[in-house]
């Protein structure tokens, strides 16, 4: 320590002895600067005057020379113009002796020509003595077209008149046919199509005006073709001012000699000066004014167009800007499409303000645009501040002190002044947007920074070679590595430098024992400072530090110490970053380098991309975060860090994340100036993990460190106590209940009293709610209600009601909340079908209801309970499917399954067909990969061999074709009756008696080979319901208060051992006297007996024969018996022709004996059979009874009736199949809530033995694999 004080004492001498010549000198050097510009004052007050006018008078100069120079130009081109216009209109032309001297070869001819296809100004000499030596009499039509189609340079264009100005004088017919050329070359059609080459349209139309001007085409319709042309152009451009650069050049360059335009500034300088600028005689003002009248109307529309564009971009970049500012980012195609608006925009305000300058018109003003604005203000104007609320980046006020209340060192430093803060180092960049970490990103990664020698060391390596470093070589070093060292800091350094090498030979054996011992102390330092684990010690350590150890050697030693920290050691973090906030408020030093260090460290670590040391990784930026929630670490750079984890997002990169966002996300996220772009990240890495199929780990890992920064909104509610009976049945179904456990629960959901109205109502609530299970015990939970049912019938009928229910709420309201739940829901039930407990019918009916409930065959119709862009229904078809699929074994569930898979392809393919899933039409490239492989999967499980349809035409054909196929008579009844209702109703018609024909249950064929693999339970069997119980059953309420009302009394008490005695005799008894009857033939009642041949072949009576002569052919068939004790018995009444017995009626002819007899048609033949007593013989009497007696009316209803049941039998056993077919796709159709189910239970079926279940829960490897 004595050493520690003597060393400041030296250079404080050292310091007081040449602070005196310093001052003096200081003083000295200032006092005579003051005399200085004392003296001065007075001789700058005058040169500046005149060097103000100096200026003035250069630029008046400057001003009259380029007026000058103007002047004489536009002297000499309207001097040249009116030379040549005179030459061209007066001259002679050669005569019939010239040409015949000239050379008229051929060749010569058609090369000259072509020489004209690609005239240039440096042609022009050769040209013109080619001219003078060839005759081109017959070659006029094609000079003309030549010149006239000739791709042309503005510089070419007074080389061309000089040319034709000497064709104009050498042949007669050259004018006119030069002006027909160019009348083809100028022709714009007025349908409003745009130039297709405006640059050589450009330089026609100034050339043509050249040469009407110069007098080479007469000036009448020269004049008349140009006016046509402009009329044109300004006609067809007053919208997008495409032509605008062709009229522009025709302004610059003939516009003095057409309209008179000289440009504003050179006016008004002929003005100042009193100059007169001179002007052409080529047309009078009146034509001027003319041109002039159209150009300025066509300068008004170009000035809207200017504006329109103006406001376009700034809407645009005020978009950008918002878009960069809030989201952090914007896409290539804005950036470019802004680009060439704003590019466009220059242009054509350049071009606005020529023309403007030329014409003497002024531009509108322009809207200014806003300033542009950094992200604080942004957030402050453009976003309303109160969405925002009181952003805390802390959380508690424990967390607040740790990082903000840091102690204060003047009280333990007399001496302490805050630092001089280099404000470009510690500056957070105007813009923290992603596009600008993208650029810093990409500049760091081409720079190759080593890995630091000490990182992830043992703390021992530290001394020795680091401290053999010499302390006179060590402060030369610079603050960070990046920084410029200024001139003067370096001089300091030097001089410094310089007094310590001149000490450092007077230092005695004494001074170098008290640095060994200083040097021995500081690594004692070092070894205590990663035992400091709270607040106070990490806060004393920083201060003994700056009292004792504070050199510029010993913090780069404590730099590297802090840095290379054991990679486990993630507790003694934030103390090591306390304290170096702490050494940071009197060296920034310090934290400069450790900052540049874990920078290195991090970037190399990425660049390696090694799956090696994650620890060191999970260290570097869980350091690099403490950092930045004490202010040591750019939230920039850390945004940068983040940013360069997300480019490769997968391994080791995913944990680097997720541990940088666990340490210091919330603060990022709670800070107005990155709030937003850390928000962006945050969804990013939520997008990266949905998108990618990346480990579960990670996974649980992006989630956690998500909802940590962004904790999903929930309102609290208070929990209201259950009883211990409700908990009990919660504990056994929730918590309990697995594979192994299903008998004991079964057990004790037994032992509960079913009796209590609140109990049963719960333990039926519990049993209906599969999704708050884990998945894979729904098949649990189905088999605990499979048990339950042998026992309880009537609460395990509630519960299957309420899955229903719950299934067919979720199909009425589309909501993607309740997801999960329906798909537990939908499992549940397929189980429920694999234990026996529902029919494939229900199943088939939910499927049904799946795919049509709700849903819109019309793509322009969107029905809110299945949007097209909604998926579920798809996979909520597809859990069923796959739960229970594979169990329609018999044939006709088989077949029915069928049936319905062809309209689950259907369904498949209009959703997959939809224009919501297509980029481009016809396509369906955003259909989702995941649900189509879903559904394939799902039909290659229940049908391998199914032929899948390929397109949404081939699901409508197969529907159709098995309409088609199915119920023919279908299709004609709906054309008259829309919908499948009107047309069922339409078969009913026809024939009433065409009931519905109950069809077999599955459940009751033959059981399967489940009853010989040893594992069926005995206690588990099939519920039969008595059909004489029709009790109303009681809807399961869905809320925790609600009871359930009470169950049907009790049943009798237990039957006494006389009573079981009497039941077993009278079973007896009644089998024994069904046996014996069962013995005893039967004999059939004979409703009609045949009239004996001795009653028909009796001799007839005169009257009979004259009556009978027109009914001789009638025979009588049937006969009325009668008893022995002359009562009649079963009697029919029938006539025959032919023995064929037709019609139930006949006339027949009076008999006597009979009785009374009727007239001719109202009589109908009978015979009378009577037994004699005592067992005499049969006599037969015959007599005729009239046609509307009660006894031949109801022979003929009575045989009517047999006739018409014998032809509806016939039917119906013709037409069984069919029938059967066309009720179960009728009852398909129908909503669940119109099918009648009879009176029956759904789920109970009388007079059935019961169904024994298997022992255990059924084995799903077995069943599946």
């Amino acid at each position: 320590m004595q050493a520690s004080d003597s060393t400041p004492e030296a250079s404080a001498v050292v310091d007081e002895q040449s602070q005196p010549a310093g001052t003096t000198t200081t003083v000295t050097a200032d006092a005579a600067a003051g005399q200085d510009a004392e003296n001065n004052n007075n001789q700058n007050g005058g040169a500046e005057e005149a060097e103000v006018e100096a200026e003035a008078e250069a630029a008046s100069a400057e001003e009259r020379e380029e007026l000058d120079q103007f002047i004489s130009e536009l002297g000499d081109k309207i001097e040249s113009k009116r030379q040549l216009r005179l030459e061209n209109s007066n001259f002679e032309l050669p005569g019939e002796e010239h040409f015949a001297r000239l050379d008229s070869n051929l060749k010569k001819n058609t090369a000259f020509v072509k020489k004209l296809k690609v005239f240039t100004a440096t042609q022009l000499d050769g040209l013109l003595r080619e001219l003078a030596a060839l005759n081109l009499s017959k070659y006029i039509s094609e000079i003309c077209a030549a010149l006239a189609e000739a791709k042309l340079k503005m510089t070419d264009v007074p080389a061309v008149v000089t040319l034709a100005s000497r064709l104009h004088r050498t042949y007669a017919d050259f004018d006119i046919q030069f002006l027909e050329a160019w009348q083809k070359a100028l022709n714009i059609k007025a349908s409003g199509e745009k130039i297709g080459n405006p640059s050589k349209l450009r330089v026609d139309l100034r050339l043509f005006a050249e040469l009407v001007s110069s007098g080479v085409i007469q000036m009448k319709p020269g004049l008349a073709q140009l006016g046509v042309v402009l009329v044109h152009l300004i006609a067809q451009d007053k919208d997008d001012h495409s032509n605008f650069s062709i009229i522009l050049s025709f302004c610059r360059h003939c516009g003095e000699e057409y309209a008179g335009l000289v440009p504003q500034k050179m006016q008004q300088l002929a003005i100042k000066y009193g100059v007169e600028v001179p002007k052409s005689d080529f047309l009078t003002a009146d034509k001027q004014l003319n041109l002039r009248t159209m150009l300025k109307g066509y300068f008004k529309a170009l000035c809207k167009h200017v504006l329109s564009e103006q406001a376009e971009l700034m809407n645009m970049t005020k978009n950008i800007r918002r878009t960069m500012e809030c989201k952090g980012e914007i896409s290539t195609e804005k950036r470019e499409k802004c680009e060439l608006m704003q590019a466009g925009f220059d242009k054509l305000l350049a071009s606005a303000q020529s023309l403007s300058e030329l014409l003497g018109e002024p531009l509108p003003e322009l809207a200014k645009e806003s300033e542009c604005c950094n992200p604080g203000t942004v957030i402050d104007n453009m976003l309303d501040s109160a969405a925002f609320g009181v952003l805390d980046p802390w959380g508690d006020e424990e967390t607040r002190a740790f990082y903000t209340d840091l102690p204060d060192l003047r009280q333990f430093l007399p001496n302490f002044s805050a630092p001089k803060v280099d404000l470009e180092t510690l500056e957070e960049p105007s813009e923290l947007t992603e596009e600008a970490i993208d650029a810093n990103l990409d500049a760091e990664m081409d720079i190759d920074d080593p890995p630091s020698t000490t990182s992830d060391t043992a703390l021992e390596t530290v001394g020795g070679e680091e401290v053999a470093v010499p302390t006179a070589i060590t402060p030369a070093t610079p603050v960070t590595p990046t920084e410029e060292v200024k001139p003067q800091k370096m001089g300091n350094a030097l001089m410094e430098l310089g007094r310590q090498q001149q000490q450092q030979p007077q230092q005695n054996p004494s001074q170098s024992h008290s640095q060994t011992q200083l040097r021995q102390q500081f690594d004692a330092f070092l070894q205590n400072l990663f035992n400091c684990v709270n607040k106070e010690f990490i806060d004393s350590a920083a201060i003994e530090f700056l009292l004792n150890f504070n050199t510029k050697h010993q913090r780069k030693k404590l730099t590297r110490t802090i840095f290379s920290v054991q990679r486990t050691r993630l507790d003694i973090l934030p103390y090591l970053s306390r304290f170096v906030a702490i050494i940071h408020m009197c060296n920034t030093d310090m934290a400069a380098d450790l900052s540049e260090l874990l920078r290195k460290e991090f970037k190399w670590h990425i660049r390696k991309k090694n799956q090696l040391n994650i620890e060191s990784k999970l260290k570097i930026v869980r350091f690099i975060g403490e950092l930045v929630k004490f202010g040591l670490f750019k939230k920039f750079d850390a945004l940068g860090c983040l940013k360069m984890l997300l480019r490769d997002f997968q391994h080791h990169q995913i944990e680097m994340a997720c541990a940088f966002v666990e340490v210091s996300g919330v603060y990022l996220y709670n800070c107005r100036d990155s709030r937003l772009l850390m928000n962006v990240f945050l969804d990013q890495m939520l997008r990266m993990k949905t998108a990618t199929a990346m480990d579960s780990r990670h996974s649980a890992q992006i989630e956690s460190v998500y909802y940590l920064v962004k904790p999903p909104e929930s309102s609290k509610r208070e929990l209201t106590p259950r009883p211990p009976m409700h908990e009990y049945i919660r504990h056994l179904i929730f918590e309990e209940l697995c594979k192994q456990n299903v008998e004991r629960c079964i057990k004790m959901l037994r032992r509960i009293d079913w009796q209590d109205p609140e109990t049963n109502s719960y333990a039926i609530k519990c049993l209906s709610k599969a999704y708050l299970l884990r998945f894979p015990l729904v098949r649990c939970l189905a088999d605990l209600v499979s048990g339950l049912s042998s026992y309880q019938p009537r609460a395990v009928t509630v519960v299957i009601d309420n899955v229903f229910e719950d299934i067919r709420a979720g199909l009425e309201i589309h909501s993607p909340r309740m997801a999960q739940r329906r798909i537990a829901m939908a499992k549940y039930l397929g189980e429920m079908y694999n234990y026996k407990l529902v029919e494939s019918t229900h199943i088939l009916n939910t499927l049904y209801s799946i795919i049509s409930l709700g849903v819109s065959m019309d793509q322009s119709v969107v029905s809110p309970l299945d949007p097209p862009e909604s998926l579920f229904r798809l996979k909520l078809a597809c859990m069923l499917l796959d739960t229970c699929g594979p169990y329609f074994t018999s044939q006709a569930t088989r077949k029915k399954l069928d049936y319905f898979l062809v309209f689950f392809q259907h369904y498949y393919w209009f959703k997959k067909s939809h224009p919501v899933f297509s980029r481009s039409e016809n396509t369906s490239d955003l259909f989702p990969i995941l649900v189509d492989h879903t559904y394939r999967d799902c039909l290659s499980s229940v049908r391998p061999k199914l032929k899948l349809y390929k397109n949404l035409e081939q699901a409508k054909a197969a529907i159709d074709q098995l309409q088609d196929k199915l119920y023919p008579q279908l299709k004609a009844s709906s054309s008259s009756n829309s919908g499948v209702h009107s047309s069922s109703s339409n078969i009913a018609a026809q024939d009433p008696a065409l009931g519905t024909i109950s069809e077999i249950n599955e459940m009751d064929d033959n059981v399967t080979d489940e009853d010989d693999s040893g594992s069926s339970n005995d206690q588990r069997e099939r519920q039969v319901a008595d059909n004489q119980e029709a009790e109303p059953e009681q809807a399961n309420d869905w809320t925790e208060n609600e009871t359930e009302p009470p169950l049907p009394p009790p049943p009798p008490p237990e039957k006494s051992k006389e009573d079981l005695e009497f039941e077993q005799m009278y079973e007896k008894m009644t089998t024994d006297s069904y046996q014996e009857r069962m013995k005893e033939p039967l004999k059939a009642t004979a409703k009609d007996i045949p009239v004996p041949m001795t009653a028909r072949l009796q001799k007839k009576s005169y009257d009979q024969i004259n009556g009978s002569s027109s009914q001789s052919s009638l025979q009588i068939s049937k006969a009325a018996v009668v008893m022995h004790d002359g009562a009649p018995g079963l009697q029919g009444l029938t006539t025959s022709g032919g023995g064929g017995g037709q019609e139930p009626l006949a006339e027949g002819t009076k008999s006597g004996g009979g009785g009374g007899g009727g007239g001719g048609s109202n009589a109908v033949p009978f015979v009378l059979m009577v037994r004699g007593h005592k067992g005499g013989k049969q006599q037969f009497k015959s007599f005729v009874a009239a046609s509307d007696s009660h006894l031949a009316i109801n022979l003929k209803r009575q045989e009517q009736a047999i006739r018409e049941e014998k032809e509806k039998v016939k039917r119906l056993t013709l037409n069984i199949t069919e029938r059967i077919e066309e009720e179960d796709y009728q009852e398909s159709l129908l909503p669940p809530q119109q099918r009648n189910f009879g009176h029956q239970s759904y789920y109970q079926k009388s007079n059935k033995h019961k169904f024994k279940h298997q022992k255990g829960a059924p084995d799903a490897d077995l069943i599946f694999h």
